[in-house]
């Protein structure tokens, strides 16, 4: 069992280009992302934040990539510019292995509903595989 109380958060910056987003995979059930968000907290205590998975990527095909690959038991993508997400207050943080990005915030309420003004596109995963890998 994982004995850490925080994520494991690396050292290297996410680039700072400026086609770098995040993407998520998104269910459409509404509850999950409070779920999500609340059982990272649970996780990981001593960081103080709720946090929502996600992975960044610096261009269209990298994003073709995740979503084959990564996001592929996920119907729909959420692609975000990280720019949006930073400007609105939500903290993008390079997690666990490289993609992984991880989106924190404090409040769980706030974050969340902040989270879904962020402009964003929702678009159809081609490589969706019901029932797909759990990562």
């Amino acid at each position: 069992m994982d004995q850490r109380r925080a994520p494991r958060i690396r050292h290297r910056p996410l680039p700072e280009r400026a086609k770098v987003v995040v993407v998520r995979g998104d269910d459409a059930t509404p509850e999950s992302d409070r779920a999500q968000a609340a059982a990272f907290l649970r996780r990981f205590p001593d960081w103080g934040r709720y946090g929502l998975s996600a992975y960044y990527a610096e261009d269209d095909e990298a994003v073709d990539d995740l979503a084959g690959d990564f996001l592929e038991r996920f119907p729909f993508l959420l692609v975000y510019e990280i720019q949006a997400l930073l400007h609105a207050g939500l903290e993008v943080v390079p997690t666990f292995r490289n993609p992984h990005v991880t989106i924190a915030f404090r409040d769980l309420d706030a974050g969340l509903e902040t989270l879904e003004t962020v402009v964003h596109q929702r678009q159809e995963n081609t490589y969706h595989v019901p029932g797909g890998r759990t990562r």
